[in-house]
Order: structure tokens, then sequence, then C-alpha cells
């Protein structure tokens, strides 16, 4: 058993007599509100009259809640906090509100806690580190460290917020370099349950600092965070989409360039899609070359490029603030993501291929767009997770791994079954060939995972029982639990 040594801990708590009633009862929820409205005139929104919120995932758009509130500090995060759980009101955490389910990002029947406000990048005057907001998104970020000639780990897409991103791992175009976002984060500003506000590294309260790297929303609301930034120029972009007839050519060489990426290269990166086109009237395998570097044309994409493809080589040289700063319309579609990891295995990767198409011709998806995203955990990505203690994700091994995302995507609430089921039907494929391959690795990314996926289970026995233990020890009364007040995303148990 672990020693969590964080003596704030020690504290009683004050049970008001809200708390002896199921969480969520309404009444309650627009007691919460009243006092919220009070407290923060002027950013205290009610739903049916809270015009100008809007959300990447129409499910949780349609979410009905009691109100949002726009916290602009800690300090008022904290105060937020202590409201709510003294009227035993449920809540949820809005960052960038990326996420695919109702009580995710939006609480159903209580208050989203929505951290827009909190958005601010401070950079140190030795430019080494950044202090981030909680509340930030991916592109603002970008576009606040631009100016210094500076970047951090960041998301590929620049509507992702810090919060839930990094809190699950953070996995980025500039991993292969610098690892993942988990990974250079050296500080937390977090408020906790008890709405103590509390700050969180490898010397201070480090029990705490492991969990909050890769265990997701299960230990209080962060409010920023610290993290190394670094030199960074322009970068070279470059995408190609390819016939079906060279997908196994393709994926020959997409893993060469995964294995340059680990021991030769690390400016080099690569994503791949495979997915139906109506445009080209079969599946298309569509790429995004990547260089950290404003190199054009780089070597290390040539073989790949000499495929015979559908379209030319598209691209060039930017910024990353400008290639994330389009942020589109939000709101119209719902979606739902499911993951495998594996180590690298041409046969499962072309088997795979065609597992999707059987799945995609029997699976009645005339409304729903499916498709496979494929990218490489770097081996010095995997090699950063060490640092400062190690992460609570449970990689380590030598070489690299590869992630695959399934996203699907559609606009009508009729088709939700028919996305479900067909995610679930590829997954658990997906996962049987692997498995019958010994190819299967047990991680499943958080940011990437489905409903019923269990995540935790795959960071290890060891490491699952210590997050256990860390948050039984941070929240005694299970605020952050599935049983609590912020029942939405992954949660231990």
């Amino acid at each position: 058993m672990w020693s969590v040594n964080i003596p704030y801990l020690i504290v009683v708590a004050i049970l008001s007599t809200a708390a002896t009633t199921s969480p969520g009862d309404k009444s309650q929820c627009q007691h919460a509100c009243e006092v919220l409205d009070s407290e923060f005139p002027g950013r205290v929104y009610y739903d049916g009259a809270d015009a100008n919120f809007s959300i990447w995932d129409q499910k949780q758009l349609q979410t009905t809640y009691v109100c949002r509130t726009e916290p602009s500090s800690a300090t008022e995060v904290s105060r937020v906090l202590q409201i709510l759980v003294n009227t035993w009101c449920r809540f949820a955490v809005k960052c960038g509100g990326h996420s695919r389910y109702p009580d995710d990002s939006v609480s159903v029947s209580g208050v989203t806690i929505d951290l827009a406000l909190i958005n601010n990048t401070v950079v140190s005057d030795d430019r080494t580190t950044a202090i981030i907001g909680g509340g930030a998104l991916t592109r603002q970020v970008y576009a606040a460290l631009d100016p210094y000639g500076l970047a951090y780990v960041g998301g590929r897409v620049g509507q992702v917020g810090i919060g839930g991103f990094a809190l699950g791992g953070g996995t980025s175009v500039l991993s292969g370099k610098h690892g993942w976002a988990v990974d250079n984060i050296l500080e937390y500003e977090v408020v906790l349950a008890n709405s103590t506000i509390v700050t969180v590294s490898e010397h201070q309260h480090p029990d705490l600092y492991y969990a909050l790297r890769g265990g997701g929303n299960n230990f209080g609301i962060v409010t920023s965070f610290t993290v190394g930034v670094f030199p960074q120029g322009a970068v070279y972009t470059g995408s190609r989409s390819f016939g079906d007839n060279q997908t196994n050519r393709f994926l020959e060489e997409a893993e060469k360039i995964f294995t340059i990426q680990d021991s030769e290269d690390v400016n080099v990166g690569l994503e791949y899609r495979y997915a139906y086109s109506a445009q080209q009237g079969g599946f298309v395998m569509s790429s995004t070359q990547r260089y950290s570097e404003p190199v054009l044309d780089p070597p290390v994409f040539r073989g790949l490029n000499e495929i015979p493809a559908l379209t030319n080589l598209a691209g060039g040289i930017n910024s990353l603030a400008n290639s994330t700063r389009f942020s589109g319309p939000l709101g119209q579609t719902r979606n739902v993501f499911a993951s495998v990891t594996h180590y690298p295995s041409l046969e499962l990767s072309k088997k795979v291929t065609e597992i999707f198409k059987t799945e995609w011709r029997t699976g009645n998806l005339m409304d729903v767009s499916p498709e496979l995203i494929t990218y490489s955990i770097p081996a010095g990505a995997i090699q950063r997770m060490k640092l400062r203690g190690g992460n609570a994700l449970g990689l380590d091994v030598g070489g690299h791994l590869v992630i695959n995302l399934l996203s699907l995507s559609w606009m009508n609430s009729t088709n939700d079954e028919v996305a479900y089921a067909f995610a679930n039907r590829f997954i658990d494929s997906f996962h049987q060939e692997a498995k019958a391959l010994n190819v299967l690795h047990p991680f499943i990314y958080i940011n990437y995972a489905n409903k019923g996926q269990d995540v935790f289970s795959g960071y290890g026995d060891e490491n699952k029982k210590r997050l256990l233990s860390i948050q039984q020890a941070v929240d005694p009364r299970g605020i952050f639990t599935s049983s609590g007040l912020w029942r939405g995303f992954f949660k231990l148990h």
C-alpha cells in the first residue's frame, strides 16, 4: 500500500443536510445556481437562456443543465465547488469540451463549470516554462507562444482544451522529439474536493503529481499547468491520399517511417486515415506527413510519395499557431471514439483494414461516417514517460507502439445505435485479431476511449491500485467518483 503524504487532506468534512439526498436533485441545483448568481453576477447562465454557449459534440450541446458558470480564477473555482458540494449538486467541468458524452463536460441536470475565462498563457523570464490557464485551448496557447518563437507539447486540433488533453496523456505532433504532454508538465494548480487550492509537483505532493499524469478527472479541478516550452519555428505538413489498391504498400512504408522516427529522426510525424470516400467510390488511405523543421518534401517521406496516389502532394511550411488557428462550427455532429493499441505488426494492420471494410459494408452506415486514424507512440516518447518519477500510463516497452483511433460522426440521434453498434463490433474484432497475433497491448488512450473500455486496467494492476489509493486519500467523500457529483468521463473503480 502506498503512503499518500498530503497533510492538508486531514480535514473534517462538514456534511450538509443536502448530502443525505441523491446528488443532482434539481431543486438543490436551482438553489446552487441562485447562490452562484448572487456571488458571480453576470457570469451565471441558465439553460434555455444561454444562447452564446456552444460545444463540439451535439450530444453534449443538447444536454439539459440547470446553469453554467464561468469562474475566472482558482479562488473562484474553489468557491464554486464549495457551493456545489454544500448543496450536493452535480456538476461537470468544461475546458475545451472535446468529449463525447453528457456529463463529461456538460452536466446533466446540474451545473456546468466553464473554465473558458481561465485561458492566459504566461511565459517565464528565462523562456523555459509557461503557466497555462486550465481553460486554455490548443490554438490559444500556440498563438501566445508563437511571438516568442516557442512552442509546447500541444494538441493536433486547435479547439482541444489543455485540461482533458494533458490529464489524459496528451499525444502531439511534437511527441517524437518532446514526448507526450503529460511528461512536460512541471507543476499543477489544483482545486481539491474540499475546495483547498494546492500546488502539485514532483517535490510537492509527489503522489498526486503522479496521479494527475494520466489519471484524468478523478482527483480535482486543475486551474493551471506549468509546462516546459522550447524554441520552435515553422513546421512542414503535407497530405496525400491513396487508393485502396495501394493500402498494403502504404502500410509497409508507414511502418518504415515509424521506425525511422524511433531511432534516426525525431522530427518525423505521420498519421494516416482509412475511410470510405463517396467521391472516390471506394476506400481511401489518407496521410498527414509532418516534419518539425521548415523542410519542404522531407526525404523521409519520399518512399511513401513514390506510391501511385489519387491526389498530388499538398501542404507546405507554416507555424503551429497558424495551422491550428481555424475552428470550424461546433455542435453539428454527434461523435464516438474507440481505441486499440498494439505492438508493430504489418499483418495486423493489413487485416484491420479488411475488418473495417467488412463492418462498413454490413453496418447500414448510410448517414454515419467512420474512419480509422493511426499513428505511433514513438520510442522516444515512451522513454520520456519515466521522467520525474514516471507517469501513470504504464507504458514501458522498447521501440514504438501503434495507437488506433476509431472515430465516427453523424448528425441525427436516430443513428446513435447504429454508430455505437459499429464501434463495438469493430473494436471487438480488432481486439480479437490483435490478441490472436499476440501483438495486443493493454493500453487504451483515455482521450480516445469509448464508454465500456476499461482504461485504467490497461495501465497495469499496480498503477491502477496506486491511483485508487491516491484518489481515496484526496477525495474521501467521493466527489469526483462515479457515485459522486462529477460522474462523467472515465472513473476509477
